[in-house]
């Protein structure tokens, strides 16, 4: 899944961009660690930092409306977890 940003990062100081964040479709256990590990926002920048492969530093860079948006992918990404583990124990 990807999230084609509305206010591409720079990076380093040569006049790259990063315009687009490459979510994969599934979560790690990783992933769910960084809700142990941290409170409130820090838990979603830490969760798409990890399901895009990015640095959090970078994550925290985003524009609010991009953020938001990230964040409404991780969401749905988590959401597709919970529907999974209710189809199975629909099936007992």
């Amino acid at each position: 899944m990807e999230l084609k940003l509305k206010h591409p990062l720079p990076v380093g100081n040569k006049g790259k961009t990063i315009d687009v964040l490459t979510f994969r479709d599934f979560t790690t256990a990783g992933d769910y660690l960084a809700f142990d590990q941290r409170g409130g926002v820090a838990q979603r920048i830490a969760l798409i930092a990890n399901l895009t492969g990015s640095d959090e530093s970078l994550i925290k860079q985003l524009r609010g409306i991009d953020y938001r948006a990230a964040e409404k992918i991780a969401d749905e990404i988590l959401a597709a977890d919970d529907a999974e583990e209710g189809e199975k124990a629909e099936k007992k």
